[in-house]
């Protein structure tokens, strides 16, 4: 309880600090405190659909600058469905450029400040992430902010001319390996799951690519990539590698954590009753992790996908042009939770069987 009380308080001292940060920003931040909005318009969409129009008049206070404590007021409008326009509240914080002329002083809301509602989400994770697993908690945080940090310098090494296809290898290589390490330790079964990652990664990739040259170049034009032709083939291939990469980790660390206690409780096991509860035990995870990536995939798309049908796309165009990638994406990723199972087991049995299972 006093752990609960401490980490609380301090959570809530750090909310008030991120509420009143303006003086940390360059930009400039303002507040809205009058909202009065008043109906503009109609229009009708290319399926009969009606979309409303509204106009508001905003009265902000400057929170941060040299113009601290002036008020502005400016226009905003909004459509109902605020697909590309945002509806501002009392209350919500803005970025602005400011301008003055003639003493009068104008601004054009850039962005919304979101800080706060972040940091909120973050910490509730973080609290949560410490509290209820304690020291692993922590591990796997750390592990959260490197695996952040390594793509990012990735990212950096990539626009600076260093090859996307070593950088790639290089990332899935630390993003196992260190993933695996700090959250199940310097074990055999993580050693184990490690080996099984990069072969089951390694046959997926094998499989992707015979796929790929019978299917011919892929409408990389309609995603929303703005690299030169020669880079999306690798962009999307990394893509598809680094989300399978999760669910295939999680799968051989299960099946050789299983395997462990399994021989540890029962030494006297044989090789077919351990492999008759490897194939059990891979048939209860093999479904729920393909529908993970199933949901995965389709929480990522649906509200484009939505969008652009109520706004005139065929069903037809979207499959072909939109919905065909991320069809790829979770079949390839389906191969490899499905290839997982076996290559786990295969190598957990060889390990524990090998010398003495550490804990």
């Amino acid at each position: 309880m006093i752990t609960l009380c401490v980490i609380t308080l301090f959570f809530a001292f750090f909310l008030i600090g991120v509420s009143n940060d303006y003086c940390f920003y360059h930009s400039n931040i303002a507040g809205v405190i009058k909202a009065h909005e008043t109906y503009l318009k109609s229009e009708k969409g290319p399926g009969g659909e009606v979309e409303h129009y509204y106009k508001q008049i905003i009265t902000l206070k400057i929170k941060n600058g040299s113009n601290k404590g002036r008020t502005v007021e400016l226009k905003n409008t909004y459509s109902e469905s605020l697909v590309k326009s945002i509806k501002y509240h009392v209350g919500d914080d803005l970025f602005v450029t400011l301008k003055e002329n003639a003493g009068k002083l104008s601004a054009v809301i850039s962005g919304v400040k979101r800080d706060v509602s972040v940091a909120f989400i973050a910490g509730l994770f973080l609290i949560g992430m410490i509290f209820i697993s304690r020291k692993q908690g922590i591990l796997t945080i750390v592990s959260f902010c490197i695996n952040i940090a390594v793509f990012i310098f990735a990212i950096v090494l990539y626009l600076h001319g260093k090859n996307f296809t070593v950088l790639c290898i290089l990332m899935i290589f630390i993003f196992c390996v260190l993933t695996l390490c700090m959250s199940s330790g310097l074990t055999k079964k993580t050693f184990g799951a490690i080996i099984s990652t990069f072969i089951t990664l390694s046959l997926t990739f094998l499989i992707y690519k015979l796929a790929t040259t019978f299917i011919g170049k892929l409408p990389y034009e309609m995603m929303d990539y703005s690299f030169g032709p020669d880079d999306l083939d690798r962009i999307f291939m990394t893509g598809i590698l680094i989300g399978c990469l999760g669910a295939v980790m999680d799968v051989a660390i299960t099946i050789h954590s299983a395997v462990n206690e399994l021989v540890l409780t029962s030494k006297s096991i044989t090789n077919k009753d351990l492999i008759h509860s490897i194939r059990e035990i891979g048939y209860d995870i093999m479904g729920t992790m393909i529908n993970v990536l199933l949901f995965s995939y389709i929480s990522g798309s649906l509200p484009m996908i939505v969008i652009k049908i109520v706004n005139g796309y065929s069903l037809s165009s979207m499959i072909h042009f939109n919905i065909i990638f991320e069809l790829i994406r979770f079949l390839v990723g389906s191969i490899g939770i499905v290839l997982s199972i076996p290559i786990s087991g295969a190598v957990s049995v060889l390990l524990v069987r090998k010398g003495k299972v550490k804990c």
